[in-house]
């Protein structure tokens, strides 16, 4: 027998420590050492964080994360833990309630004079700096000298929502991004990410994060992220709904009341902070910062369109992991005490923005046709590189920082609104999406016995699906839509979901094909492009040649066809088509989207 030597645990090593050794190939890291550094707490203090035990390099598994967070809540009378939801794994999705008043019942915060304020960590569960940030910021709350912060408000903290990708972790998580060492994955168990699910609901985190919202009502929403992409100064970026939403009363105030503070802070701290950045060339700034107008699947727009104030963090992945947390802890630290002192004019705005009137609602934004701002940019230097591999051009960072003025690109103009009815109607047939809008926590009505409608419906001429599956649904890319009134009869448990309530644009995004954030456009109708029943050759023949001298208005309309369309006109099958469709043989819901509009 021969003995073969195979060297390929050798191979995998040399390739893949390329991810191990990322700083190696990393950009040149600008020095930082900014006065947050002091509030990592002494090495013998019982209360160290597994982040801080490890010098601010790495962040505690799953289990660690939560063993320390239940023993410090029974370690306060001012903390609890409870489970909010289960993934899809079957891993506890925990929340930790932080109350002065010892309020940790649901109707107790949601009704509480004092504010609420939501913050969750780890949707994307490679971008962890929220979880142990907060990990610091309650420890020091519950036994340190940060008490008074519960004066300001009660707390709900997520540590990690997206738990199952959080212990696919690995050092091969994200080679642009400075640490942890080991870093969990973007997407859930079934490779699901959970910021584009707001809408949709499929995901089992989201679900709950719904759950949360509905039952305490948080008056704060705050998702942590980290970045990537281009290269910048900054190292805490965020942003919000600030133009071209459905709440631009809290728009202002978050623009005005909270930011200035909150900048403020990270700056006192020795942090930058600065709005969401994404380039508008893909590779640098020089052609400017886009601001982008996200549909709703997004957390922080799911909760303008709630009239709840979002925020949107997302750290910048060059930056230092100790770095992140620290700016992360003092970005919440300030939000918290920026929410209670500003807690009165929030009711204001959140009032105004919920009884504004609506007779339509814009479904899709786009970019302005005149440059609206330019920004005072703290970049870094970079040059274009002519690779020697592909041989195309990219760009090299240089680690020198560089002040730039760059344009800033808005896309809130609307491009299309639709008119709101009075109230939209699903057959119980469609139970599965009766039941989203439940999780939603959308008012519905619920028939009890049969009734006939006269309702206006949507029916699709043309259309374009996506070439592959986004999100694990075929989307419906583009649509030539009609719409027409139909009688239907609607079974018992068929929905009437009213417009005029707390979330009628909400309504109206999932419900108006147009919006690229319906039901719709997801794919959940599209078996109704399935046609089921047809008819033959030989029935067709004659029955067209009766149906045309029985009918002159028929024939004139079939001749005028034939002359506009010449390709209907050579075509056997389109001529069929069009005739079958004129009988009442044929499938009247074939096409329909069966959401019926009350007007």
């Amino acid at each position: 027998m021969k003995i073969r030597f195979i060297f390929v645990p050798v191979l995998f090593f040399n390739l893949f420590g390329l991810n191990v050794l990322a700083q190696d190939i990393m950009p040149p890291l600008l020095p930082w050492d900014g006065k947050s550094k002091e509030l990592i707490v002494d090495k013998s203090n019982p209360w160290i964080t597994p982040f801080e035990k490890s010098g601010g390099i790495e962040s505690p598994t799953y289990s660690e994360t939560i063993t320390w967070l239940e023993k410090l809540a029974n370690e306060s009378s001012y903390l609890t833990m409870t489970n909010a939801g289960i993934s899809e794994q079957g891993r506890f999705i925990h929340m930790i309630i932080a109350s002065l008043d010892r309020d940790f019942s649901a109707s107790e915060l949601s009704t509480s004079k004092k504010p609420l304020i939501l913050i969750q960590a780890g949707i994307h569960a490679g971008e962890i700096d929220g979880k142990d940030a907060g990990m610091m910021l309650l420890r020091d709350i519950a036994l340190g000298d940060k008490k008074e912060l519960l004066t300001k408000a009660n707390i709900l903290f997520i540590p990690i929502l997206n738990v199952d990708g959080h212990e696919r972790r690995s050092q091969f998580g994200r080679v642009n991004q400075r640490g942890p060492v080991e870093m969990g994955w973007r997407t859930n168990a079934q490779n699901l990410n959970l910021n584009r699910d707001y809408t949709k609901l499929e995901t089992a985190g989201i679900k709950t994060i719904a759950n949360i919202i509905n039952k305490y009502d948080p008056d704060l929403y705050i998702d942590v992220h980290v970045t990537d992409g281009a290269d910048y100064q900054y190292d805490i970026t965020y942003g919000y709904v600030a133009t071209g939403g459905y709440s631009p009363a809290i728009s202002s105030w978050l623009s005005t009341a909270f930011q200035p503070e909150v900048d403020q802070a990270l700056k006192d701290m020795g942090h930058i902070p600065g709005p969401l950045l994404f380039a508008a060339n893909g590779n640098d700034f020089s052609a400017g910062n886009i601001a982008f107008s996200f549909s709703p699947r997004f957390s922080h727009t799911y909760g303008d369109i709630r009239h709840m104030a979002s925020i949107l963090i997302e750290n910048h992945s060059l930056k230092p992991f100790e770095q992140r947390v620290l700016g992360t802890y003092v970005f919440l630290e300030q939000a918290i005490n920026s929410l209670g002192d500003h807690f009165e004019s929030l009711q204001s705005a959140v009032k105004s923005d919920s009884n504004q009137p609506k007779e339509s609602i814009p479904v899709k934004f786009k970019f302005r046709e005149t440059l609206a701002d330019s920004m005072q940019f703290l970049g870094i230097a970079s040059s274009k590189v002519k690779s020697e591999i592909t041989g195309a051009e990219y760009v090299k960072w240089e680690g020198r920082p560089i002040t730039q003025v760059v344009p800033s690109l808005l896309m809130d103009v609307p491009e299309l609104s639709v008119a709101v009815p009075k109230a939209y109607w699903i057959p119980a047939e469609w139970g599965n999406l009766i039941q989203k809008m439940k999780q939603h926590g959308i008012e519905l009505e619920s028939l009890t016995e049969s009734k006939e409608m006269k309702l206006e419906f949507s029916t699709v001429e043309n259309y374009k699906m996506g070439n592959q599956p986004y999100e694990g649904m075929m989307r419906v890319q583009s649509s030539d839509l009609n719409r027409n009134y139909k009688t239907l009869s609607l079974s018992p448990g068929s929905v009437r979901i009213k417009t005029d309530q707390p979330l009628g644009e909400l309504v109206v995004i999932l419900m108006e094909p147009e919006s690229v954030d319906s039901f719709y456009q997801w794919g959940y109708f599209n078996t109704i492009f399935t046609q089921t029943e047809y008819m033959e050759t030989y029935i067709m023949e004659p029955l067209i040649a009766k149906m045309l001298v029985e009918d002159p208005d028929l024939n004139k309309r079939f001749e005028e066809k034939k002359a506009a369309e010449p390709d209907f006109a050579k075509s056997p099958r389109a001529i069929y088509q069009w005739f079958y469709a004129q009988t009442p043989y044929f499938d009247q819901n074939w096409k329909m989207i069966p959401v019926g509009r009350e007007w």
